[in-house]
Formats: C-alpha cells, sequence, structure tokens
C-alpha cells in the first residue's frame, strides 16, 4: 500500500470484515508519512529489512494484495510462487497512464500533453557534474535509453497482468480497459473505497444567484490529468460573468499547480480565482463542495471519484469529459451529468442552470444503488478471510 488518505479506512473496513487476518504494509517510511495513522499498518519500504522480514512467510493460501501498482509492488509479486493468488485495488493512474509512450496520447488534451511531454514525462537530468557518472546515467535515462525502459515497463506489465486474479474496482468499464489492452484472466471484484461522498451533505435549494457568484470547481488535483489548460480556454468566455472559480491544486505536482493558478489568475482576474494549495481534511473540503455551485471534471481517465460522488450527492450539476470512464459508468446507470467536451457550445445560463430537484433527487437514488457498503462488505469478507 502507499501512503494515502484512502489507506486507513480500508485498514478498518479490513479489520471488520476479516479481524487479526490480514498483514497491511506501507510501502514509505514511517518519519515521511502524512496520511495513514493505523496502529495496524507496519511501515516497511520495499526491499529493507523490515519488508523483507514481514513477507517472509507468505504461503500457499495465502492472498496478496496491491493498492496503487508500483514498479516495485509489481517486481515483488511477479517473484512469489504461482500458487500466491494476487489481487489489484484499481487506482486508475498507476495503470492508465503507464508506459507513458503507450497511453498519454489518450488521457491529455493537446496543451496538457505538451505540458506532460515537456516536464513530466522523461526522468530528470541530475546537472551535478562534480557526480560525472550520475550525470551520464541520467542523462541517458532521459534521452538514449528511454524507449528501451519505457518497452521494459511494458513487458513487466504485460507479465504482471498474466499473473493478476482479481481487478477490484466499482467501474467494470475500466476492467473491459484491461481486457482490451492486456491478456489476463483476472476477474472483476465488486469494491470501492470508504471515501464517504454523502457525510453531511443535503440538497436543499441554495440563495438565488443575483445575491452571490456562481461557484464553479475545476479539477480535483494539481495533476495534468486534469486537463485544466483546455477547460481554462473554454471557460473564458464567461469571464465577465459573476463567477468564482475554484480549483484544487493541493495534491500532486506543485510547479504545474503554480502554472494553473498564474494562467487562472491571468484570464480572470485574482478577485475571481480561489486556488487550494494545502493539504484540507475529508470535513472541511466538503464544506467547500457545499458551496459549490457547477462542478469541471476533464479528465479523460478514471479519477476523481469521490469529489464527483461527494458533489452528486449534494445535488450539484456535474461536468465530466465524455472519455472518461467514470462519465461512461454514470451515464449508462441513469446518472444525470453533463459533458465537459460541450462547454464551449452552451451559453451562460445553460452551463450554470441547476438540476431540477427530480434529478438531483433521482441522481442520488442511483448512486446508492451503485456504492452499497453491505455489498462491498461481503466481497471483501469472501476476499480476505
Amino acid at each position: 500500500m502507499i501512503d494515502d488518505k484512502f489507506i486507513n479506512d480500508f485498514i478498518i473496513d479490513g479489520e471488520k470484515t476479516a479481524p487479526g487476518n490480514n498483514i497491511y504494509i506501507i510501502d514509505w517510511p514511517q518519519e515521511k508519512v502524512k496520511h495513514v495513522k493505523s496502529d495496524k499498518a507496519i511501515f516497511a519500504p520495499y526491499g529493507t529489512e523490515l519488508f523483507l522480514e514481514t513477507v517472509k512467510n507468505i504461503s500457499e493460501g495465502d492472498k496478496v494484495f496491491i493498492h496503487w501498482a508500483s514498479d516495485a509492488a509489481i517486481n515483488f509479486v511477479l517473484k512469489l510462487p504461482e500458487n500466491i493468488k494476487i489481487g489489484l485495488f484499481f487506482w486508475g493512474g498507476d495503470i492508465v497512464e503507464i508506459p507513458y509512450s503507450m497511453f498519454k496520447k489518450t488521457i491529455y488534451g493537446a496543451q496538457s500533453l505538451n505540458y506532460f511531454e515537456k516536464h513530466e514525462e522523461r526522468p530528470k537530468v541530475k546537472w551535478n557534474l562534480l557526480k560525472i557518472k550520475r550525470f551520464y546515467k541520467t542523462l541517458a535515462n532521459r534521452y538514449w535509453k528511454y524507449k528501451a525502459n519505457d518497452q521494459k515497463v511494458w513487458e513487466i506489465r504485460k507479465a504482471f497482468f498474466g499473473r493478476l486474479n482479481y481487478f477490484l474496482s466499482w467501474n467494470i468499464i475500466d476492467h473491459q480497459w484491461i481486457l482490451e489492452h492486456y491478456t489476463t484472466q483476472a476477474s472483476y471484484t465488486y469494491f470501492f473505497y470508504n471515501f464517504n461522498p454523502s457525510e453531511g451533505s443535503n440538497i436543499t435549494s441554495k440563495p438565488s444567484q443575483e445575491d452571490r457568484p456562481i461557484s464553479l470547481l475545476l479539477g480535483n488535483s494539481d495533476t495534468v490529468t486534469n486537463n485544466h489548460l483546455e477547460m481554462l480556454d473554454d471557460l473564458e468566455r464567461f469571464k465577465g460573468e459573476n463567477i468564482k472559480l475554484i480549483i484544487p491544486l493541493n495534491y500532486g505536482n506543485k510547479k504545474y499547480g503554480d502554472l494553473i493558478e498564474q494562467k487562472a489568475v491571468r484570464m480572470f482576474g485574482e478577485d475571481k480565482v480561489v486556488c487550494l494549495r494545502h493539504f484540507m481534511n475529508r470535513e472541511a473540503y466538503y464544506r467547500i463542495l457545499d458551496e459549490v455551485d457547477v462542478a469541471i471534471m476533464n479528465h479523460y481517465r478514471t479519477q476523481a471519484a469521490g469529489n464527483t460522488l461527494a458533489l452528486l450527492y449534494r445535488g450539484k450539476k456535474v461536468f465530466i469529459n465524455e472519455k472518461s470512464s467514470t462519465y461512461k459508468f454514470l451515464k449508462i446507470n441513469d446518472v444525470f451529468i453533463g459533458n465537459s467536451a460541450k462547454i464551449s457550445q452552451l451559453s451562460f445560463n445553460e452551463f450554470i442552470h441547476p438540476l431540477s430537484d427530480d434529478i438531483r433527487k433521482k441522481n442520488v437514488e442511483n448512486i446508492n444503488e451503485l456504492f452499497k457498503v453491505s455489498v462491498k462488505e461481503d466481497v471483501l469478507s469472501n476476499l480476505l478471510k
């Protein structure tokens, strides 16, 4: 597991459904951990003595589950005996972005792709000429060896999916994506993290629009897969309207977040832009979502599901890009959402027009049918026992 805000709740679920039966390894030193606070967690980075000691007794009948498909996690499970079953809790970016050269054109808009290729795709060169060996090694990895290294990643991931037994996700369309890109026997297994999207939510009407700016939420993090650059251009024609643009930029790449904040302020003016630059706990963040009128999640892949559901539980109008598997999944299950790719074709009134009470209530009903805690707990109980 990685050090992430969802892991504490997963450990609680694991202990509730299969108490005392599991070992929770965090691939991060305890002194650097920001999110995982559970006393059940073992902080044992891959390859350390503690990690090797913790995993040495894995035997037939055990199962190993990965939360975030890092290179270290994949390399580890590929070394396990064939009779050890392997499961992957699907996150998104750890799968549909890697290898970069293979999938990048499907997950970024043109401007975002250009930024990614220039600033994030290839390893950085470490320009310390006092350490000449490291300098040449990083130079080679960025330029001469990049394609070969990316191909190696692809081969390793093909082997991993050939070895995988369980694919855990709430969105079967993501499982279909795996089947289209890899040869695997991994079965789709229902699961969702306990992100409590309905906590404190209500769908009561807000004050009339004349009383306050229309609050627009853009994206969920300072990661390039939000495709902020393209969406800011689409929204620019509304800059003369009475709006407040809220952009969460507190989770990902700070330099990219700086770029988005600067562009947004330049386009809309400092008085209309609020960028969230520091990590917030769930309760504080949900209070911000309570004030949102319209949310735009312009991802082309699964991302920001927790944000999306929390907004829909609050009766908000949400736009998701039609390329996203989240968009496709919610659409086929009769959840009313807008298509962010069509925002440039809407008038401002069409864009901000609130959902009717019937649609808001129906959205909540349909989401409740899709995300059932009791069903998830039954799955975990059978899987982790």
